[in-house]
């Protein structure tokens, strides 16, 4: 099966977000139980771990009905780049998945907000 650009770009995006938010909450783990602390233990597994699961989820698992693919990655985005915003790259990447989830969900015609659902021509008349 071949793949469009689009699509391919926003599954490749996806799995190195996905994977790369999952991998740096493991590393804040390990790091934050290492020292003793514990006290971002929280923000390392929700934001950075959930943000990669919703991410991957959206983009790979859950791509119909749109809008749960679109909210799935970018909620799991959104929260990924809140973690890492001091990289500056990964908020931008994190918006370019998102608009390239909502284009993506546009272009294969599937409603993008529930209950928005196109409505066929009433059929026509005999006469």
């Amino acid at each position: 099966m071949k793949r469009d650009r689009l699509t391919t770009v926003t599954l490749v995006l996806g799995a190195v977000l996905g994977v790369g938010y999952i991998a740096a909450g493991i590393t804040g783990w390990i790091a934050d139980v290492a020292d003793g602390d514990g006290s971002d233990l929280t923000f390392w597994v929700v934001f950075l771990c959930g943000g990669g699961a919703l991410v991957l989820l959206g983009v790979f698992k859950i791509t119909s009905p749109a809008w749960a693919s679109i909210g799935l990655v970018a909620v799991g985005a959104i929260a990924g780049a809140v973690a890492t915003f001091w990289t500056a790259a990964t908020p931008i990447l994190a918006l370019a998945l998102i608009v390239l989830t909502v284009i993506r969900a546009r272009r294969e015609g599937t409603p993008v907000s529930p209950g928005r659902a196109e409505q066929s021509e009433p059929p026509a008349p005999n006469a």
